[in-house]
């Protein structure tokens, strides 16, 4: 069985992450895996040398990094007219059996001619919360019915398909994000000493992209006001993106500048997850947002922000792992961390449902799905 995986990017992200596991899980199967990535960022690739030994993988396109706009969109233009025709050029010459869209690049094609099976994996919301108007609903329509599976990452996304899109039940398949516990509880006991000072601290955890989505200036809002409350834990982030002016600015503003310390990307962040106090997620959409999962299987009690889909399909729809914040909430927020660190039986009920929980997005589960999927596709 010849498998074709379509993916963005290897920069940090959670879903770079789950993509490991699952070429992982595909070259278990004895499957013969290519991967063909849209964009080499070079330097920023943190993932490429964790892809298995087994996986073929090539770059599409050279990243621009300098600053110039309009150099920058004739790059995207290239590659937005030129991509298509080579994933069908590649089909064709390497005579695969499926194509797995891992990041939705086919989506916005209008019709691509590919003879085999397409599976569409779905990372986020379709509503991201707010109600769809008509031609989104016929936009969506048209689509997704080009791919033969729709592989949805969580209870309330399969519903948004098959209630909203009107999808049959028998297109749209649950597939949990699975999660390496082995791998990262060993990458979570090889620091790098550069950070070993960072670690000996007591602090809060956030570990995403600095993006629009995961609202991270909410967090230094919340924990100045903690620190009013006299919270002594420390808040790290770990990634980088367009809001990190901002978080500075807040920073400077809150003169926390001892307090809240922006670490960069980090090419192995499990030593924080490891023996951080709490994470913190304040995104306003998310899918089945990874690193949620990677705090639970560390025993690290999670408060998180719920949005739409993913934290309540992790922490359970009435806060059973972890707790729940009405979406942009700063205050509840506030309260329930301040709550949580003074009250150690349920801080340590949550850290001990957190390993319980985490077992639940296993390797062998996500396995057995692929494999069921994959080889009954024509049946």
């Amino acid at each position: 069985m010849k498998v074709l995986v379509l993916h963005g990017h290897l920069s940090m992200g959670g879903e770079e992450r789950v993509l490991l596991n699952v070429l992982k899980n595909l070259v278990e199967l004895n499957y013969d895996v290519d991967l063909l990535i849209t964009w080499d960022h070079r330097g920023n690739n943190l993932f490429e040398n964790e892809i298995p030994e087994k996986v073929n993988y090539e770059f599409l396109f050279k990243n621009y990094d300098g600053k110039s706009k309009i150099i920058k969109e004739i790059f995207r233009l290239r590659a937005k007219t030129t991509y298509l025709k080579k994933v069908e050029k590649r089909i064709k010459e390497k005579k695969y059996d499926i194509v797995i869209d891992y990041s939705s690049n086919l989506l916005k094609y209008n019709n691509f001619d590919i003879k085999i099976p397409v599976f569409a994996w779905i990372h986020f919301s379709l509503t991201f919360g707010e109600k769809l108007s008509e031609e989104k609903i016929e936009k969506y329509k048209k689509q997704y019915k080009k791919y033969d599976k729709i592989l949805a990452i969580c209870d309330t996304m399969r519903d948004e398909f098959v209630d909203i899109l009107g999808m049959n039940k028998t297109k749209v398949e649950l597939v949990y994000n699975p999660i390496n516990l082995e791998k990262i509880k060993e990458k979570a006991e090889n620091p790098n000493p550069d950070y070993e000072k960072y670690l000996k601290e007591d602090y809060f955890l956030q570990v995403s992209r600095l993006t629009q989505q995961k609202q991270p200036e909410h967090l230094v809002d919340i924990y100045h006001k903690l620190k009013q409350r006299g919270i002594k834990e420390k808040l790290y982030f770990i990634g980088n993106g367009e809001k990190i002016e901002l978080i500075k600015q807040k920073i400077k503003e809150y003169k926390l500048e001892n307090d809240v310390i922006l670490l960069g990307q980090i090419e192995n962040p499990y030593p924080f997850f490891k023996n951080a106090k709490l994470f913190v997620h304040t995104a306003k959409y998310e899918g089945l947002p990874t690193v949620l999962l990677e705090s639970l299987a560390f025993g690290t009690p999670v408060i998180s922000y719920d949005c739409p889909t993913g934290p309540k399909d992790i922490l359970g729809k009435n806060s059973e792992y972890g707790e729940l914040i009405p979406l942009n909430d700063k205050d509840e927020f506030v309260e329930k961390v301040y709550e949580l660190m003074n009250n150690n039986k349920k801080y340590e009920n949550y850290r001990k449902l957190s390993f319980v929980r985490a077992n639940d997005f296993s390797m062998e589960s996500n396995k057995t799905k692929l494999k069921e999927l994959i080889e009954n596709i024509n049946s």
